[in-house]
């Protein structure tokens, strides 16, 4: 037996637990909301994430429009319409930063930055991330684009934003790899999150079940923690 293939073993047996999970809903039908959560979500706890989603949606609704059909042209056009991120994150945002660096801008720079950066590509609607998905050509042009935005370069967003919009995923942050070191007994800076991508998702089908439903199951876990 391989060493990857007693790594899977060893976290199949860890994941028993998780088997029948189910991913979370996400936002099929809206790529704002995907990308507001999936850029606010880094290094912080999901309450505050769960508070600028909830300001979104009314921002939205005052406005007449629907957030959880809204695009990425929708999403950008709140910035236009608050003069920049800076006022976007005092009326829907917060003071969150890209990264823990001097200077690093605030994350609603990063998702007015993704907004134009997925309408440049013309990849403006959950659906169309979807699509972009089935054709990997496609899907690495679509991941550059977004992987260019101040903070987003670990790749976590990119995992998350898709999963969000409905495809298959394992979202590598700080909570997942500390799962897969517990269970392996090897440090946390030894694990590269693209091996938790790969390794997660081959416990996935051993179990039976989507990449994302058991994320979330992970993740779940180690909040309750």
């Amino acid at each position: 037996m391989t060493q990857f293939a007693e790594q899977v073993r060893i976290l199949t047996s860890r994941c028993e637990q998780f088997r029948g999970s189910e991913a979370p809903d996400g936002y099929p039908d809206s790529l704002a909301l995907c990308i507001v959560d999936s850029v606010q979500s880094t290094m912080v706890k999901y309450p505050t994430v769960e508070k600028v989603l909830r300001n979104y949606r009314a921002y939205r609704r005052e406005h007449g429009g629907d957030p959880n059909k809204d695009s990425a042209v929708d999403l950008a056009a709140t910035f236009d319409q608050l003069k920049g991120h800076e006022a976007w994150a005092q009326r829907i945002g917060n003071g969150n930063r890209t990264s823990t660096h001097k200077g690093a801008p605030l994350k609603a720079y990063a998702i007015e930055a993704e907004a134009t950066a997925m309408i440049g590509i013309e990849v403006v609607t959950a659906q169309d991330l979807r699509t972009a998905a089935e054709d990997p050509d496609e899907l690495a042009r679509v991941k550059k684009e977004w992987l260019k935005v101040p903070g987003q370069g670990p790749g976590v967003t990119w995992h998350y934003v898709q999963m969000l919009a409905g495809v298959p995923g394992i979202k590598p942050d700080r909570m997942i790899i500390r799962f897969v070191a517990n269970a392996l007994n090897i440090p946390v800076k030894t694990v590269n999150p693209s091996f938790c991508v790969e390794v997660l998702t081959a416990v996935a089908d051993e179990l039976s079940m989507t990449a994302t439903a058991l994320d979330h199951a992970i993740w779940n876990y180690q909040r309750a923690r």
